[in-house]
């Protein structure tokens, strides 16, 4: 039997860039190639596309930024350009939008099945699995509608108010009205959220542009930090004395739940440097909590995975400080890093990373069959 053509997509515009190259290496090196073979997919931090030549190599001791040197040119709407120039007649699109149509048929001719570990945004929002859906390809994760609603903290904490699951005040704000209205801005936290605060970009990732809080002087610095990553910014009510316990999802229609996993960071909180540093936190894959805590978490986890209506695989985090428990965020595309927290629960779980990968990139074949999306033309015979 000939093998699956796995296409890894890797990297991409968001801040998260450096964490999806380390989850695609991670993801090079345990994929079964007796089964799948692999191709790695490079999106620069531009938006250009690096298309390999043929299967990614055996890493060994090299790096994945060594892979994605000059054997994968970049796909530029130049090269594309001086080889297909547009129809005469018609608007010269962006080379973007060039670049990424070529893209589409390229993927539709090169791999069987898309496995994403491209987080953030232009990977986990739903844009990159709506671009797949395009060209018609399989993929790992999530489909449009869960990715964006898991990757957006303000709409996915509604959604989980609206499912009457439990999270946090929180409060947000576009960068025009900080920039137009900030006495009204800061005003307004001071109201609904009080002193001490998380203030995040609303779509990003790995604590990227996260500060905490602990008095009003610092929230103008921590709201100018925010803005810098996104036009979109939330700013939660701070939890005292919270642990940081985390449920992988895995599974579409009858997912399973991992046990609690919890992070201990060596810093004030988990920001980017504890999570992707060795040594500057404590990652343990099933938590020392109480029986009937742990049978709550994962029920609450299964809860909001059913109500973004996931597939394939999230990491759902919680805040859990004594006698209550808030539901944090989805990630809709997990760390696959030797840091991360997913890999090493399901390894806790008795699945092998190599075992992961495969049951993974069999969910994506499985969503696919089931059908993502709508049938366009419905059933035979329809006028």
């Amino acid at each position: 039997m000939s093998r699956l053509r796995i296409g890894i997509v890797a990297g991409g515009r968001s801040a998260e860039h450096e964490v999806s190259i380390a989850s695609a290496e991670a993801l090079l090196r345990a994929i079964d190639r007796h089964r799948f073979e692999p191709y790695l997919l490079y999106i620069d931090r531009d938006g250009g596309w690096r298309l390999p030549a043929g299967p990614a190599p055996e890493l060994g001791d090299a790096t994945l930024a060594e892979l994605v040197g000059a054997e994968t040119p970049r796909l530029t709407a130049e090269r594309l350009r001086a080889h297909a120039p547009p129809p005469a007649g018609l608007l010269t699109a962006s080379d973007t939008a060039l670049a990424a149509r070529s893209a589409v048929r390229s993927l539709a001719e090169a791999v069987d099945v898309a496995f994403l570990v491209v987080h953030g945004p232009y990977g986990e929002d739903g844009t990159l699995q709506g671009f797949l859906e395009l060209a018609g390809i399989p993929y790992v994760g999530a489909g449009v509608l869960a990715s964006a609603l898991a990757m957006d903290k303000v709409v996915f904490k509604d959604l989980m108010r609206g499912h009457g699951l439990p999270v946090v005040d929180s409060t947000w704000f576009r960068r025009s009205a900080w920039r137009t209205e900030p006495e009204r801005v800061l005003r307004q936290v001071a109201e609904l959220i009080g002193e001490r605060s998380v203030v995040k970009p609303a779509r990003l990732g790995s604590s990227v542009g996260m500060t905490l809080v602990h008095d009003a002087a610092e929230l103008p610095g921590a709201l100018d930090e925010a803005f810098a990553y996104d036009g979109k910014v939330i700013v939660e009510a701070y939890v005292a004395n919270a642990r940081e316990l985390e449920c992988g999802v895995l599974g579409n229609d009858t997912p399973i739940v991992f046990e609690p996993g919890e992070v201990r960071s060596h810093h004030e909180w988990y920001d980017y440097e504890a999570k992707y540093v060795d040594g500057l936190a404590d990652v343990t894959p099933v938590a020392d909590v109480e029986p009937d805590l742990a049978a709550r978490l994962k029920e609450l986890a299964l809860a909001a995975y059913r109500a973004v209506d996931a597939a394939g695989l999230a990491r759902i985090d919680f805040l859990v400080p004594p006698d209550t428990i808030f539901i944090s965020e989805m990630n809709t595309l997990p760390g696959f890093t030797a840091t991360s927290m997913y890999p090493k629960q399901a390894e806790a779980a008795g699945i092998g990373f190599s075992e992961l990968i495969t049951r993974l990139i069999e969910l994506a074949i499985e969503a696919d069959a089931e059908g993502r999306t709508p049938d366009p033309i419905g059933p035979a015979g329809d006028a």
